[in-house]
């Protein structure tokens, strides 16, 4: 099924169905909902956030604070009036790493400041 994650956990060659502690996409971006009168109706945005952003966009909307010095984001993509999803900027970019034969990919995505995990794998 669509989202399923396969992971070596015995270190032969066989793959098992895993549904947690791995770094898939499916495991470290998940589905994030926001409902009221405040949020875009119908609308799907693929921008990054994370559970970090619930706290300074729910500030933002009840005019307490901006989101400054707090971790998240203002996810202002989601909120009524706010900028279309083709106007945030993100930048995604991959970091790899390797010691001996082990080599390892993550992939970074910035958007205003803030910076969320996409996902990670072996390379080759």
């Amino acid at each position: 099924m669509r989202g399923t994650d396969l992971a070596n956990v015995s270190g032969g060659a066989k793959l098992y169905p895993s549904d947690h502690g791995s770094m898939s996409p499916w495991n470290v971006r998940n589905t994030f909902l926001a409902w009221g009168v405040d949020f875009k109706k119908r609308t799907t945005v693929h921008a990054p956030a994370g559970n970090v952003d619930v706290t300074p966009t729910i500030l933002s909307l009840l005019g307490i604070a901006d989101g400054d010095g707090l971790d998240g984001r203002v996810l202002r993509e989601a909120v009524e009036g706010g900028p279309d999803e083709e106007q945030v900027a993100v930048d995604t970019r991959v970091h790899i790493v390797e010691t001996g034969a082990y080599r390892a990919a993550l992939q970074v995505s910035t958007t205003d400041g803030r910076r969320y995990v996409d996902k990670s794998w072996r390379v080759g």
